[in-house]
């Protein structure tokens, strides 16, 4: 079986391997962008010549690389994370695929022909060829070749020990967050939503340190962020959180046009969620005869959805409302009701009120 050393591999697809002389007396210049390309000159270059062509092949080298980073930042910062919820849709993952292999064919295409620009101006006409490998120059650069991998193996080593030693931003966070360092924490989540926009832990946080500062306008923004990037179990705890500020402003009114419009947005069990939820939010701002109108609702569903409405339960919290409307034998009825029910549920406690609530990343 046939050896691979990955070194020579990369070695030999690399820029430091970038001209080849021949027998016949001339000099072959690899391409920057296509390692079988190469151009042709009826002349053997000097070593100032080579060192010379060498700098400055690199730099049109790393041109090509910071082009390429700098359209797939524009693309990922500028079209990806705005669009970010198109991604379930198969056309504009094509679209996106087809922007990634795009983007890079184009810049090297341009640089490539600034490349051969500059070696006409400055070496006169060549002729494109095969990029023959050449034994003596291969060995004469590969020692220089690894020293640049093991340059790069050693940046990542410093990089992943910083990340060890100053911890995951996430648990920095909420250090921060449970030592009362509010504004700290908005300074940290602040940075790392614009380094990494589409991840709503940033924004759950922030929301969090926010309305600790008395900040609750933009604390509501940063739950309505997280509730519309996650799609998990954690999503609720966002749009609940953001009711909460509402809840503890007193702004009642809002508060219900958030829960009709989610309601509005949601199917099945989601949407039996938010109607129990704003069932407790009526119970809890003293709507009694409102919160009894969905909980009667519900408990019609109940017997279809056992996932989201457990039925004991909400017989046990509609006794609690029909108490506050003074209707104790309805009450009563209902308690007997959940006791009765065959269902390995926890039921006996209150209508719980509105609260703040911070994810344990």
């Amino acid at each position: 079986m046939a050896k691979i050393n990955i070194f020579e591999w990369l070695y030999k697809h690399s820029p430091i391997n970038f001209y080849s002389i021949t027998n016949q007396g001339k000099t072959i210049i690899k391409s920057i962008n296509g390692i079988l390309l190469g151009y042709e000159y009826d002349r053997i270059f000097d070593t100032d010549e080579l060192n010379s062509l060498k700098i400055v092949r690199n730099n049109y080298k790393r041109f090509s690389t910071f082009f390429i980073l700098l359209a797939y930042f524009i693309l990922i910062y500028f079209f990806m994370f705005p669009n970010f919820n198109l991604l379930n849709n198969l056309s504009f993952k094509i679209l996106i695929i087809f922007l990634v292999i795009l983007l890079p064919l184009i810049i090297m295409i341009i640089i490539s022909k600034i490349f051969e620009y500059f070696l006409i101006n400055k070496y006169g006409q060549f002729t494109k060829t095969k990029f023959p490998y050449d034994n003596f120059v291969e060995n004469q650069s590969y020692k220089e070749f690894k020293l640049e991998i093991l340059k790069i193996f050693s940046f990542l080593i410093v990089i992943i020990g910083i990340y060890i030693c100053i911890g995951s931003p996430y648990k920095t966070s909420l250090n921060l967050i449970n030592s009362g360092k509010y504004k700290d924490a908005i300074k940290i989540t602040t940075i790392w939503s614009k380094i990494i926009p589409i991840d709503s832990h940033w924004y759950s946080l922030r929301g969090y340190a926010r309305f600790y500062t008395g900040d609750y306008d933009n604390a509501i923004k940063d739950y309505d962020k997280a509730y519309e990037l996650r799609n998990d179990e954690f999503k609720s705890m966002n749009f609940d959180n953001k009711i909460y500020i509402k809840y503890y402003n007193k702004d009642y009114q809002s508060a219900l046009k958030d829960f009709d419009k989610a309601i509005e947005s949601s199917t099945g069990g989601e949407k039996n969620s938010l109607l129990w939820d704003k069932a407790q939010f009526l119970f809890n701002i003293g709507r009694y005869k409102e919160s009894l109108k969905i909980y009667n609702d519900l408990l019609v569903k109940s017997t279809e959805d056992r996932v989201y409405l457990m039925e004991n339960r909400l017989y046990f919290e509609r006794a609690q409302v029909y108490r506050e409307l003074g209707e104790s034998s309805f009450a009563e009825s209902d308690i007997e009701t959940a006791k009765n029910l065959d269902l390995d549920v926890e039921f006996q406690n209150s209508i719980p009120k509105p609260a703040l609530l911070l994810e344990e990343i």
